[in-house]
């Protein structure tokens, strides 16, 4: 009896000592799975050491955050980028993150201060290799905006590479693209590929550069003006099907284009107008005619258009009526 009694205290000892064990454990789990403050300060830190460790911990916190667990082997390769900034109009700092997972894929979390640490409060995905983040307040019309700048390396498969810059605002509890263009954009393109009953098909190089300016408000509107040219040119030497060299310049177009934020469809828009044929009010986001596709043939006299309902379409030019341009403004 004696026996069983100090057996009974040593099982009972140890099944005590393993609860407290796994309480610890779990408590230090829940601690290091925590975006504190304190962590964050560490990553501003100058002691290369600190940032180091901090650096690998938040990207395991933000991994998880936003569903990406499986990229945790990874990390190592994994670029992570701080930025904070009052974008959720609270008064107080929030946090936006941005990682680079691989060479064409990025992700961001916006992050909040609750207390002594920061709480995910939205994410934005399916994003390009990520180059910079910032954001722009206006605060007289109580509205902020994410900029995001990409880029996307398809020079090896697919012969073109796009810098290009998205502008997302929160509707709704997430956050939306409400613009985009292309900065400095390259293609190549062999006839071929699109008739390939062609006989002599020819190579040809397009391109786009363009300069966006910063977000403003004027007077009782939010507004961007871009910027832009396209060009065409032709191979020299395009009889065969290996890629070519050199280029001559054949065509090329400038464009002067403002924008206008629009709350009704939750856009920049270039222009308002009515599609005709069905009596619809519509945002107009773009002309075809101004883009390099035009250039080549690849698209017809369109406007890409948006409906209250966020419905994005294409139709052709003739048959919308445009009430109001603001490239004059």
């Amino acid at each position: 009896m004696l026996i069983l009694f100090i057996l009974s205290l040593i099982i009972f000892k140890l099944h005590e000592e393993s609860k407290s064990h796994v309480f610890v454990f779990n408590r230090m789990t829940s601690i290091n799975n925590i975006l504190s403050k304190k962590l964050i300060d560490n990553f501003f830190s100058d002691d290369i050491h600190l940032k180091a460790t901090s650096t690998e911990a938040i990207k395991k916190i933000v991994l998880q955050d936003i569903g990406y667990d499986n990229w945790l082997d990874y990390i190592e390769f994994i670029e992570l980028y701080l930025y904070p900034v009052d974008i959720v109009y609270d008064d107080s700092e929030d946090l936006i993150i941005w990682i680079n997972l691989s060479k064409d894929q990025g992700a961001v979390g916006v992050y909040r201060l609750h207390e002594d640490k920061y709480i995910l409060h939205n994410k934005i995905e399916n994003l390009a290799y990520i180059k910079n983040v910032s954001s722009i307040r206006i605060n007289t019309l109580d509205k902020s905006f994410i900029i995001i700048e990409e880029v996307l390396d398809e020079i090896i498969g697919a012969f073109f590479i796009d810098n290009y810059i998205r502008i997302f605002s929160q509707s709704n509890n997430k956050f939306i693209e409400v613009f985009r263009q292309s900065t400095d954009y390259t293609a190549y393109f062999f006839e071929r590929w699109n008739a390939p009953e062609t006989a002599e098909p020819k190579w040809y190089k397009i391109a786009e550069n363009a300069v966006v300016d910063n977000i403003i408000a004027e007077k009782n509107y939010i507004g961007i003006s871009i910027s832009k040219s396209i060009f065409k040119y032709e191979a020299l030497n395009s009889s065969t099907p290996d890629f070519p060299q050199d280029f001559k310049l054949i065509t090329q177009a400038h464009f002067d284009t403002k924008l206008i934020w629009n709350e009704q469809y939750e856009s920049f828009i270039m222009a308002e107008g009515k599609i005709l044929s069905e009596n619809i009010d519509v945002g107009i986001l773009e002309d075809t005619t101004q883009t390099v596709d035009y250039l080549l043939n690849l698209t017809g006299k369109y406007y890409k258009v948006i409906d209250k309902n966020k419905k994005i379409m294409y139709f052709d030019k003739e048959n919308i009526l445009l009430i109001k341009n603001f490239s004059t403004l």
